[in-house]
């Protein structure tokens, strides 16, 4: 039996258990339905855009932290190392909660002349989106430089060795020679983090962004149907997941070949 297969055993009892006059409140046929219906998808686009957003962020910092690992300075290679190990122990929950209350009481206590406070004023008044986004960026940043580091190890040094001996520099052989090689092993893996970044995505409810388990949640304390409201909540989920997770097999058969 496949997956799908599997999915749709599991919702059949979920949906029959649903059957009923609940399911009013989300009948597009209706204007309350068809509202609130309206209200639960527009999370869809902020879940993702929120996603997408903190996936491109996190691909700079992790390439970058990729870099430093493998840099000959030793502080370097520390710092990064640290890093990487504090955001992938560090629950991600834990860390949204600090970066949305604690960092900006950390900047309100410096200066408001100092050049920390100039360049680091606007993190004083945080909005969820924002502080969602950095501690998104920053956790799957961290999984991404495995990823990213993983790669371009994965480059055979003869490659490396023979671009240096053309008189290639370190930068560029690593934009000519070792990145476009190591694209092919990395793309897969990433796209396997986009879709661990939309799941977490929804912890950003707990502090305020309306996104998918925000809305759900507003509309289950009005209309008290949690048991459709949750469902739906879940199926939305279970579509983006399953789209995004064959995107990540198809690009596994398609580069496969090449790693």
């Amino acid at each position: 039996m496949n997956r799908r297969a599997a999915c749709l055993l599991l919702l059949v009892p979920f949906l029959s258990g649903c059957a009923g006059d609940g399911w009013h409140i989300v009948d597009p046929r209706t204007a309350e339905g068809w509202g609130n219906l309206s209200f639960l998808m527009a999370g869809a686009g902020l879940t993702l855009g929120l996603s997408a957003t903190a996936l491109l962020l996190a691909i700079g910092i992790g390439l970058l932290t990729a870099i430093a690992r493998s840099s000959r300075w030793r502080l370097l290679r520390m710092t990064s190392g640290a890093y990487v190990e504090l955001m992938r122990t560090l629950p991600l929950f834990v860390l949204l909660l600090w970066v949305f209350y604690a960092l900006p009481i950390l900047v309100q206590g410096l200066a408001p002349d100092s050049v920390g406070f100039r360049a680091l004023g606007w993190i004083a008044d945080l909005t969820p989106f924002a502080a969602a986004l950095i501690a998104l960026a920053l956790n799957a940043g961290a999984f991404l430089s495995e990823i990213f580091r993983a790669g371009i190890e994965g480059v055979p040094k003869g490659q490396v060795e023979a671009a240096q001996s053309l008189g290639m520099g370190r930068w560029l052989t690593l934009r000519r020679i070792i990145l476009p090689q190591a694209l092919r092993r990395m793309l897969p893996p990433t796209v396997g983090q986009f879709i661990h970044t939309v799941k977490d995505s929804s912890l950003a409810s707990a502090i305020g962004l309306a996104e998918l388990t925000r809305r759900a949640t507003e509309l289950q304390t009005q209309t008290y149907r949690p048991l459709e409201l949750y469902t739906l909540l879940a199926l939305e989920y279970l579509v983006i997941l399953l789209i995004l997770s064959r995107l990540s097999r198809w690009l596994e058969r398609r580069w496969g070949q090449a790693v």
